[in-house]
């Protein structure tokens, strides 16, 4: 808890409208890209998030720690979804040494994830690129980069 947080007062109205609308644009448009690629591929959002890191970042392995760290999750939540991820053989885990996982890429995640690339790509255009203007996705980015600063 932050030191000031028993202080803290509340979100004004303002500032409840701006949060909420930052929230459900977020949600919104992940939604629909993740229930695009869903329909088109079996692959949930989560699914297509492991193994895109895997194919980009590991070239198709990497520590299950370093996973979890590239996805952002705790251990909890990404052991559960490879759990479901590899009963469907879509990746494999690999022990490597006493305290290692590697999270491996199977063939068969590999033409899913290769089947969700266009899919993804075009959701992503339709459900978000092409309704903003260029100006508005710049400064998207310039307000993405400035929230990804740590204080």
């Amino acid at each position: 808890m932050l030191p000031s947080a028993m202080s803290a007062k509340p979100l004004s109205p303002q500032e409840l409208r701006v949060w909420h609308a930052f929230r459900l644009m977020g949600e919104e448009v992940l939604g629909r890209v993740g229930r695009d690629i869903a329909q088109a591929t079996g692959l949930s959002g989560p699914d297509f998030g492991v193994l895109s890191r895997l194919a980009a970042i590991g070239n198709g392995e990497m520590r299950q720690q370093t996973l979890a760290s590239v996805m952002g999750w705790d251990k909890s939540r990404l052991s559960h979804q490879l759990t479901r991820m590899s009963q469907r053989s879509l990746i494999e885990r690999r022990p490597v040494g006493s305290n290692t996982v590697l999270v491996v890429l199977t063939e068969a995640g590999r033409e899913k994830l290769n089947a969700a690339r266009p899919v993804h790509a075009e959701s992503v255009r339709r459900n978000f690129l092409s309704r903003l203007t260029q100006q508005q996705i710049d400064t998207l980015v310039r307000v993405s980069n400035l929230l990804g600063e740590e204080d």
